[in-house]
């Protein structure tokens, strides 16, 4: 008989105790329990051997291109003597090093005044980041919140690639004129979805404001005629939380957010209908989100719009939304990528830096999938 998953009979006492829990609650342990969470086991595989893939694994040719912006964000700063890079969730820091070892080799007045910071909120992935960012010393900084990595007001650049698909959403559901919420319930020992009232009015309200299910679309425009029955809204309340802080602290400088996503208006034409949750596990998507607790990744795909939304609240100057493949050819067509093809000393590696660019920026790959985000303050 197989083993369970160390975190089920978690998951398990809580609904006995306090009866059906919300999916932001289920996904939240899930992916951040202190002992069983996917990324607080040690369990988590990234790359090739693991679960699942970023555009951080495509290196060395995404930190080369990404080198360059940063440092063109430095100068567009007036090459400020002190220029903070903060990384929201960098993950193994497998990125982070490629990144620092390129910019001190390639912008070394860039590298004199630079300070890196990643925001890691798993211990486990935090002690992984201490061992390969090691050999930068007091150049960098691994903390477990923004107000603890960075002190007062800082400028720079806060860069989060896959971070906010990461935070756990609420799953609501349209039915018969208003929102119902999706509960993680038991029937037995196994979990199941079970619908209720929302968890919490804002729910809603927020779910009106940012899908706005009332408006219906012409025939043809909406794959069921125009009625949203049925229709799955994700609510995830700490992405505008999230840019909110982020621009408290940000003085001067650039966010840029990468991620896959889907704005309102896709959204209102049939994007996800059903919700975009999915989990990842050996790089195969899993449409059994409550199977395996904890042994699988849970992500759901970021909306734009709640973003862009939020960052305008907080003054921030929002450039259009991009695909990566757009945002890394702007970067890399100045010198025809010569960035990413120097010091090759082989036909060979030549050959597989050329294949992980394309991936990163053909629509097969990457590039179309990943969209970028920059929001600008007081440049």
């Amino acid at each position: 008989m197989p083993s369970q998953p160390p975190l089920l009979p978690v998951i398990r006492d809580l609904i006995r105790a306090s009866g059906p829990i919300t999916f932001h609650r289920f996904m939240e342990l899930c992916l951040y329990h202190p002992q069983h969470g996917y990324y607080n086991s040690g369990r988590v595989r990234l790359g090739a051997a693991g679960d699942f893939y970023t555009s951080a694994h495509v290196t060395p040719v995404f930190a080369r291109i990404l080198a360059r912006h940063f440092q063109r964000t430095w100068v567009s700063l007036g090459r400020p003597s002190t220029f903070d890079l903060v990384e929201m969730g960098p993950g193994d820091g497998l990125l982070a090093s490629e990144l620092l070892s390129r910019i001190g080799q390639r912008f070394p007045e860039l590298a004199a005044c630079l300070r890196y910071t990643a925001v890691e909120q798993s211990a486990h992935l935090r002690k992984r980041l201490g061992e390969s960012l090691s050999c930068y010393g007091d150049r960098t900084r691994i903390a477990e919140d923004l107000t603890a990595g960075t002190e007062g007001e800082f400028q720079g650049c806060v860069f989060a690639n896959e971070f906010f698909d990461a935070l756990p959403v609420h799953l609501l559901v349209w039915r018969d004129g208003r929102w119902r919420e999706r509960y993680v319930s038991l029937l037995g020992d196994q979990l199941q979805w079970s619908e209720g009232e929302p968890s919490t009015p804002d729910l809603a309200q927020e779910a009106d404001l940012r899908f706005a299910p009332g408006l219906e679309l012409p025939e043809g425009e909406s794959p069921d005629g125009g009625s949203k029955e049925g229709w799955a809204a994700e609510i995830s309340p700490q992405a505008g939380t999230w840019i909110e802080r982020i621009s408290g602290r940000l003085r001067r400088g650039e966010i840029l957010l990468i991620d896959y996503g889907y704005t309102l208006e896709e959204w209102q034409r049939g994007r996800f209908p059903q919700g975009s949750a999915l989990g990842y596990r050996k790089h195969q998507a899993v449409y059994d989100l409550l199977s395996s607790p904890g042994e699988q990744d849970l992500t759901a795909h970021v909306n734009f719009s709640q973003l862009t939304a939020a960052a305008e609240r907080c003054g921030l100057r929002v450039h259009g939304l991009q695909s990566q493949a757009s945002f890394l050819m702007e970067l890399g067509q100045e010198d025809e990528f010569g960035e990413v093809f120097a010091d090759c000393d082989s036909e060979a590696e030549r050959l597989r830096r050329s294949q992980l660019l394309k991936t990163l920026i053909l629509p097969q790959g990457m590039g179309e999938a990943f969209r970028v985000l920059r929001m600008e303050k007081e440049l």
